[in-house]
């Protein structure tokens, strides 16, 4: 993988965005080149059972609240911090203008998930006490 020079004394060839665009470029290349079946055959052997979905918190808590179509349920960055390379986010989601869970990540989408997961344990949703990765 080629990176300039300052992507790489910065640590891009460790960045979960660009190995996860890497990655892809290598799953279009393999399907432009033999179709779907060569890449499912690349592709399936590297993924675990336990990882073929990751539990999606921000899904199953907009499907809960819902149930109730007067309710509005937003996510609002409450502190962001860190250099644009290595930024760290906090995340709040609310329903109406209650805080029900908090979230921390290194990127926006993984502080909501984080946050939604702590409101899915005030609901009582046993499931969000499992761990979920998406770096």
């Amino acid at each position: 993988m080629r990176l300039g020079r300052g992507e790489e004394l910065s640590g891009g060839r460790t960045r979960p965005s660009i190995l996860a665009d890497a990655f892809e470029a290598v799953l279009a290349a393999l399907y432009l080149d033999g179709g779907m079946e060569c890449v499912r055959q690349f592709l399936l052997p590297l993924v675990r059972d336990e990882q073929a979905v990751p539990e999606d918190y921000k899904t199953r808590l907009q499907e809960i609240i819902q149930q109730n179509p007067e309710e509005r349920l937003r996510y609002v960055v409450a502190q962001e911090s860190g250099p644009d390379h290595n930024k760290s986010f906090v995340v709040e989601v609310m329903l109406n203008s209650n805080v029900l869970g908090r979230g921390c990540g290194h990127s926006k989408k993984m502080a909501e998930q984080q946050a939604a997961k702590e409101a899915l344990r005030l609901f009582g949703e046993n499931n969000a006490a499992e761990p979920l990765n998406l770096e």
